[in-house]
């Protein structure tokens, strides 16, 4: 608790983690304060933003009972709509991705060898 007033901590802190993340990077350097952000290989988890669209699709259908006017409900409604849709096509494309990955892994998407008996 002593240290909730040092604020030279910070300012160290954030130039040892540049300094790590600008050598992780291969010497590319940042503005100091910029936030962290993805590497270019790094994987984006679709589950999170899935998350996301759906918990902001359920915020807008509770504000569309809670509006005022018509109007507004309406297009609360609509604004859910299209989160639904959206988390609902995440989550299906994260499905996807997964079996693919799977399949790939365990080498099933080979097509199948039947032998089959000649005819003479």
């Amino acid at each position: 608790m002593e240290d909730i007033f040092e604020f030279d901590i910070a300012v160290r802190d954030s130039r040892v983690s540049a300094g790590a993340a600008r050598s992780a990077r291969g010497g590319r350097t940042r503005p100091p304060g910029d936030g962290k952000e993805l590497a270019a290989g790094e994987a984006i988890d679709i589950y999170h933003w899935a998350a996301v669209a759906l918990v902001t699709a359920l915020m807008c259908a509770v504000l569309g009972y809670a509006a005022g006017t018509p109007a507004l409900a309406r297009a609360a409604n609509v604004t859910s709509l299209v989160f639904g849709v959206a988390g609902g096509m995440l989550t299906a494309s994260g499905i996807v991705r997964r079996l693919r990955a799977r399949l790939t892994a365990t080498g099933a998407h080979e097509p199948l060898t039947v032998s089959v008996a000649e005819t003479r």
